[in-house]
């Protein structure tokens, strides 16, 4: 009589290092990835028909006032663009100055900010708007 030889037991896959390399990938996405800072709330922003949905995160705020604020903090036209200048990278083509304004501060206030920007040294602006539901 012919006994076959013992075969040897498979051992069930380890999942731990599976598990590990996943929660070692979450962790690494959540301290890689940046949240962008939420709008300032004294602001209605501009509507208008037909515009691209863009909510950069880093943008300048007019508000009704006219006051210029930057993640929520007053800010004068000189310094805010101080602070962009620096955020510059000189290797990059240069960024354009994301502005939002509200949508009841008068046009010639508006033009009065632009223009105070463009003085301090500003070369491109781009007004963010939102889109009107149709």
């Amino acid at each position: 009589m012919r006994i076959a030889p013992a075969r040897p037991s498979r051992k069930p896959e380890n999942t731990v290092a599976l598990i590990n390399v996943v929660f070692l990938m979450l962790i690494f996405f959540l301290a890689a990835g940046t949240l962008a800072p939420a709008p300032d709330r004294d602001v209605d922003f501009i509507t208008l028909a037909a515009t691209d949905p863009a909510a950069p995160p880093d943008m300048l705020f007019v508000r009704a006032d006219g006051t210029l604020t930057w993640r929520g903090e007053p800010m004068a036209v000189e310094e805010h663009v101080a602070r962009w200048q620096g955020l510059q990278d000189e290797a990059a083509p240069p960024r354009p100055l994301r502005i939002a304004a509200d949508r009841t501060l008068p046009a010639l206030d508006l033009l009065d900010s632009l223009d105070a920007l463009r003085k301090a040294g500003v070369d491109e602006i781009v007004l963010i708007a939102e889109r009107r539901p149709e």
